[in-house]
């Protein structure tokens, strides 16, 4: 896949994502229930600290830095206390504990601020990708680990968002 189409595929989604957030509307964020127990506004949260995690990798990609998944209970909370979110590319992370301390983390920060910080991160991967060659990106797979990361995330969580609104918001 070429970059200029997977940046197509990506904004793509993001639409859908975006569109899936204001069918539930705002009257709606928090109510649990649409992803076990979360709320379209903790899912979003999670979703936010999923890009902010993948921005800042691919600009220490973009800037010819790299930093190893962590393999230490040690190295998890040096990540989580420098970096503000856990490691979600290591391989001992335990993901559901990540997930649910994404969500409690923003719980009661207002959602208008949570999008502001969302949307930033989202320009970062966006800015960065357009950065890279596509060797850098073939040789780190990002293709793959971006779409892990946040694009099946978006359509997963837009997909339960309908399922658990059965009709848009009324506005």
């Amino acid at each position: 896949m070429r970059k200029s189409q997977f940046l197509v595929r990506l904004q793509t989604e993001r639409d859908q994502w975006e569109r899936a957030l204001n069918y539930a509307g705002a009257a709606r964020l928090g109510i649990g229930g649409v992803s076990s127990h979360w709320s379209a506004r903790d899912i979003a949260a999670f979703i936010m600290v999923r890009e902010q995690h993948l921005a800042d990798r691919l600009h220490e990609i973009q800037m010819g830095e790299s930093l190893p998944p962590c393999r230490s209970q040690e190295e998890l909370d040096t990540f989580l206390e420098e970096f503000g979110y856990p490691d979600f590319e290591s391989p001992i992370l335990n993901q559901s504990n990540a997930n649910e301390w994404a969500a409690q983390k923003y719980r009661n920060t207002p959602f208008q601020e949570l999008v502001v910080i969302e949307l930033h991160a989202y320009e970062a991967i966006l800015e960065d990708l357009k950065l890279l060659s596509e060797e850098q990106i073939e040789a780190r797979r990002l293709y793959e680990r971006i779409t892990r990361a946040v694009i099946a995330h978006y359509r997963q969580y837009a997909a339960d968002i309908r399922k658990r609104f059965k009709s848009p918001i009324k506005r």
